[in-house]
């Protein structure tokens, strides 16, 4: 299931290039990620393990090949198996993710701990 779900983002992706947004508020999007995503999924590099077992950690999303802002637009805004649809601004999806993107990079990420 977990990865159906990472290819379809991976393959609907390109669709939605011209609207995903690279700017964003990291920080802010790991503080939305622990009031919204946070019920289902890892959300912070040491969380190993979802609480939801076929929900994916945000680190694995992030560093999912091919995996772009573009991608994760898509996975935000279209309905899919297992994930609820959440009704967040354009701000908050753009923060959301700007902190899943920086966790491609190794070291703290912004407002971890």
């Amino acid at each position: 299931m977990k990865r159906a779900v990472l290819w379809l983002i991976a393959v609907v992706a390109p669709a939605a290039v011209g609207q995903a947004q690279d700017a964003g508020d990291p920080k802010h999007g790991l503080a939305i990620a622990r009031q919204v995503c946070a019920e289902c999924h890892a959300v912070q590099t040491l969380e190993l393990k979802s609480p939801n077992p076929k929900a994916p950690t945000f680190p694995e999303l992030a560093k999912t090949p091919g995996m772009t802002s573009a991608a994760l637009t898509v996975a935000l805004t279209t309905p899919h198996a297992g994930m609820p649809m959440f009704r967040l601004s354009a701000e908050q999806r753009t923060d959301i993710i700007a902190y899943i993107m920086g966790l491609k990079q190794s070291g703290p990420q912004p407002g971890k701990q």
